[in-house]
């Protein structure tokens, strides 16, 4: 008898998306873990402090993603080349960033990773898997929230001054 789990109640399309977004994640957390390290200056705690928590929920999402993939049968990504080819986020290449700019970075690089999971949400619902439109409606609350405080963050025009 074979132990390996079948792909059931989902489809292809619905695997690839959570692949998807857990390159998305590894490569958001690589930024958030980099600006943590890089952020300087008068709101130097507050952001260092913010990006690490930021980074921390996101280890959360990547293991929850994975968890759903193999739980339905797949094998989720896990290289950094995967990530690099699938993710929707870039590499943030270079050492000199004004705390506005991280924090303009960090949070276009949330909103499309949102924009992404509602579509995924859809296609999850429309593919009757409604075990991974919830995970990814979970996902989805932990990005708005992030977006959120980045909103508010750089809301501050101060920032723009350091």
């Amino acid at each position: 008898m074979s132990t390996e789990v079948r792909v059931k109640h989902t489809t292809p399309a619905v695997m690839a998306a959570l692949d998807q977004h857990i390159a998305s994640a590894a490569m958001l957390s690589t930024k958030y873990k980099k600006f943590h390290w890089y952020v300087s200056g008068p709101f130097f705690k507050s952001l260092h402090e913010l990006f690490d928590e930021h980074y921390k929920q996101l280890i959360d999402i990547i293991d929850d993603l994975a968890e759903r993939s193999r739980a339905i049968g797949g094998y989720p990504v896990g290289t950094m080349r995967e990530f690099i080819e699938l993710s929707l986020v870039s590499d943030a290449d270079g050492t000199m960033f004004s705390p506005l700019e991280m924090v303009e970075t960090l949070h276009a690089d949330t909103d499309k990773i949102i924009d992404a999971l509602h579509e995924h949400i859809q296609l999850a619902t429309k593919d009757n898997d409604p075990g991974t439109a919830d995970i990814l409606t979970q996902v989805t609350q932990v990005y708005q929230k992030q977006a959120w405080y980045l909103a508010e963050t750089k809301a501050r025009k101060v920032l723009g001054e350091f």
